[in-house]
């Protein structure tokens, strides 16, 4: 517990725990979803196409929210200077990995022959 400047106890909570598990959990998903959804028969392909647009709908989708919510660039003066931005970020590069995966299923299953099934 910590005293707040107001007179106020206040418990304090820290994130610090929680960041690793976070870019473990991300990059698993991301990893999931590098490959893309394909199909082995023509019923499993029409779903996996579904599946590939919607993983592109989605890298789309964070590709331009994070387009349309970046900052104003800082300018450097000579009382203040402005820290490192990075080129990108890593919504754009999850962004771009989710339409590559698409791109890639879509690519797979088209090219590749339907498997026949015994039943």
């Amino acid at each position: 517990m910590t005293r707040a400047a107001d007179g106020v106890k206040r418990k304090r909570v820290s994130l610090e725990g929680m960041g690793t598990s976070r870019r473990a959990i991300a990059a698993l998903v991301a990893l999931c979803l590098a490959c893309g959804c394909f199909g082995y028969n023509k019923s499993a392909k029409r779903w996996a196409y579904v599946g590939n647009v919607f993983l592109m709908a989605a890298g789309g989708g964070v590709i331009a929210a994070e387009l349309l919510t970046k900052e104003k660039a800082c300018m450097d003066t000579t009382t203040m200077k402005c820290g490192y931005e990075p080129p990108f970020s890593g919504a754009l590069v999850a962004g771009t990995v989710l339409v590559t995966a698409g791109l890639f299923g879509i690519l797979f299953n088209a090219t590749r022959d339907n498997v026949k099934t015994s039943r």
